[in-house]
């Protein structure tokens, strides 16, 4: 094992070696995702909001399918960056294809293909935690990473909303927002450190899928873990959907034109930056990720009441202070979505590193992600069938709102039955168990 694997890196290295990476990935959800894809496809495209929802569920599908091989590339072969590279390199091309689709029929394939890269690239890089933590490091590591996450964020939202200020030219945005990827994504390709090769690896295709279900068929030999992905599962089916939902949500319902929604996100990057590095670690550290995760949830729960409980005519009237519906959603439910999307990676991940031994950490970090992108799949299929149903006025997306406060509940329920596990050396590369 290559000592420089395993020896503790110092901050200012886990910075550029590997927190970097989390730059591009939180922007690329940003900017794509939340704020500009589902503008271009209303205002440019001129389709319904509901033709975006299809196509992330579309994409989640296909990740969720996929979740399982790529966890088992990664233990088998023992490295992660090759197939992060490769990953990086399809959303780079297909982020930039994006603003020259002159149809529907090229645009929805080429945001489709990079959202499934995009998670890919996901899924190795958390996969790399164990390479650049220990037992005592994780939680700083975490937090640390996530917080960078959020400044890269905040300086595209900038930077984009400047250089493209009418909502006509979003096309514009995807091109920079894959130079803004490959960006920060590069250091990290060429520098962090990674698992040693195994040799003589070969990739079973159908191995990966046997394993899943011999996982979830021996519940009971990893109760822990199979209750945790339950819970994880059902809680992310509210997060994940945010990410897509919020921009739809205050352009639709609040009337915040797409060049104004740096007025909500702004403020919901800066807390979350500020709860990821200064607020999450040392509560992790103090109560445990367990309690962590639910403290997190009732913010969550906290943020869905507000969001339902506000509209573009609501008046609040403080003394002389009057809110506005539109004020109130800028200083209350944008921060508060902001602690808690800090929060739920950052607890959630060390939450599950306490619970998996790191010679598993590539197949449980895949059940991870699959979990999360089948949660996508169902959260965003949730949404999107209730504004079909319901249809795509303010009333559809409140019930859309109030049906992903259910899964929350749901899950909290799971994380309760957890034990109130912290991550040890057998989490972690260097290991005995390793």
């Amino acid at each position: 094992m290559n000592e420089a694997v395993r020896r503790e890196l110092p901050w200012w290295e886990i910075l550029w070696r590997y927190s970097l990476f989390e730059a591009a990935d939180s922007s690329w959800s940003l900017i794509v995702v939340s704020t500009y894809f589902g503008a271009f496809v209303q205002i440019v495209l001129g389709l319904p909001a509901t033709a975006f929802g299809w196509s992330v569920t579309a994409a989640s599908i296909v990740i969720a399918l996929a979740s399982p091989v790529l966890g088992a590339a990664a233990d088998e072969s023992g490295r992660r960056l090759p197939y992060l590279r490769i990953s990086v390199a399809g959303v780079v091309l297909l982020t930039g294809l994006i603003g020259l689709a002159g149809s529907a029929w090229a645009a929805l394939p080429c945001f489709m293909l990079a959202y499934i890269f995009a998670n890919a690239a996901f899924t190795f890089f958390t996969a790399m935690i164990p390479a650049v933590s220990s037992e005592r490091s994780v939680s700083r590591v975490v937090t640390m990473t996530i917080g960078v996450g959020y400044i890269g964020s905040l300086i595209c939202l900038t930077l984009f909303g400047w250089l493209v200020p009418q909502s006509p030219n979003v096309g514009k945005v995807f091109p920079l927002m894959a130079v803004a990827y490959a960006a920060f994504a590069l250091p990290v390709l060429l520098g962090s450190p990674d698992f040693p090769a195994r040799a003589g690896y070969r990739l079973n295709l159908r191995a990966p899928y046997r394993r899943v279900r011999e996982t979830f068929a021996a519940a009971r030999r990893h109760r822990h873990l199979f209750f945790f992905l339950i819970g994880d599962f059902l809680y992310e089916n509210a997060v994940a959907s945010v990410i897509t939902l919020m921009g739809l949500y205050s352009r639709n319902v609040m009337g915040f034109p797409t060049s104004e929604l740096r007025a909500i996100f702004g403020p919901a990057i800066i807390v979350a930056v500020l709860s990821a590095w200064f607020l999450y670690s040392p509560l992790i550290k103090a109560i445990g990720p367990k309690r962590a995760v639910l403290f997190v949830l009732c913010i969550w729960l906290l943020v869905f009441a507000a969001t339902d409980a506000i509209g573009p005519q609501t008046v609040l009237r403080l003394d002389s202070l009057v809110l506005t519906g539109r004020m109130l959603f800028v200083v209350l439910v944008a921060p508060l979505a902001g602690v808690g999307l800090a929060g739920v990676w950052s607890s959630s991940q060390v939450l599950l590193t306490a619970l998996t031994p790191v010679e598993k950490s590539g197949e449980f970090w895949g059940l991870y992600n699959l979990s999360g992108r089948t949660a996508s799949v169902l959260g965003d299929a949730t949404w999107s069938g209730l504004l079909t149903l319901f249809g795509e006025g303010s009333a559809g997306y409140r019930i859309a709102v109030a049906g992903l406060a259910l899964y929350v509940l749901l899950g909290a329920g799971f994380i309760l039955s957890l034990p109130d596990v912290r991550p040890s050396r057998a989490n972690f590369l260097g290991s005995p168990a390793s």
